[in-house]
């Protein structure tokens, strides 16, 4: 059941249709506040990544001393590249994803263009600076932004933090080609069941795909795979007494 049942996704996935149905939010809307929980999502993996790599210093050290290329290097140069290189590495991540979003804000403002056009429309967000379309949708969209940080707060604080500047290249590349596919099929099924009430339950069931679908955890593959090796290296398997 604990596979099956995630308590930070249901919180996101209430919060998050909560607001959608009070606010009676378009599907075009719907759309661009997805966009904006992916990238604050990307940009919360950025910013844990690297407190992470700060706040564990040690623990980074003692793992590259068991490189040979960094064996024999002095503690002294390995104490200030870490925080150098995560700092280096959220630099570029940060320019990664905004470059990455802003084609996906591009592609939005053709096929889900909201008002105001001159930030979401087809010639406004390509004429726009970014971040003044991000502040808008953070003034008037963050329940989603908070919902899918809930859901996904424990890929946040657990696991690599190195392998966490590059989650959100999968985890939200696919949360938005998913919404692409699915938009239209669920809209339509919608249209054809509920009528003029298609929008809000086409965003319900979208929401539920994000937030309720169970993660078959890689990490928790790994999170096992320590156990296993734990108990390896640890106390010897339990021999069976003789009858």
């Amino acid at each position: 059941m604990k596979r099956f049942f995630h308590p930070a996704g249901l919180i996101g996935f209430l919060l998050t249709t909560a607001f959608c149905l009070a606010g009676e939010w378009s599907l075009q809307e719907f759309c661009w506040s997805t966009w904006l929980a992916g990238l604050v999502f990307s940009w919360a993996c950025i910013v844990t990544a690297a407190a992470q790599i700060l706040l564990t210093g040690g623990n980074v050290r003692e793992r590259l001393k068991t490189v040979d290329v960094f064996g024999k290097v002095p503690p002294v140069f390995l104490i200030p590249a870490i925080p150098l290189a995560a700092g280096l590495t959220g630099y570029i991540a940060f320019n990664l994803y905004s470059y990455l979003f802003g084609f996906y804000g591009l592609f939005l403002s053709v096929f889900a263009e909201m008002e105001p056009h001159s930030l979401f429309g087809r010639n406004g967000f390509i004429n726009s600076d970014f971040f003044t379309p991000v502040t808008y949708l953070v003034q008037n969209f963050w329940p989603m932004a908070l919902g899918n940080l809930i859901a996904s707060s424990a890929d946040l604080l657990r696991g690599d933090p190195w392998k966490r500047f590059a989650l959100p290249f999968r985890s939200e590349g696919l949360r938005m080609h998913l919404m692409v596919l699915a938009l239209p099929f669920l809209s339509l099924l919608a249209w054809a069941i509920f009528g003029t009430a298609y929008q809000q339950v086409t965003i319900v069931l979208i929401t539920a795909i994000f937030f309720l679908l169970p993660k078959h955890g890689k990490q928790e593959k790994e999170e096992n795979g320590k156990e296993g090796q734990q108990t390896e290296s640890g106390a010897p398997a339990p021999v069976a007494p003789d009858r």
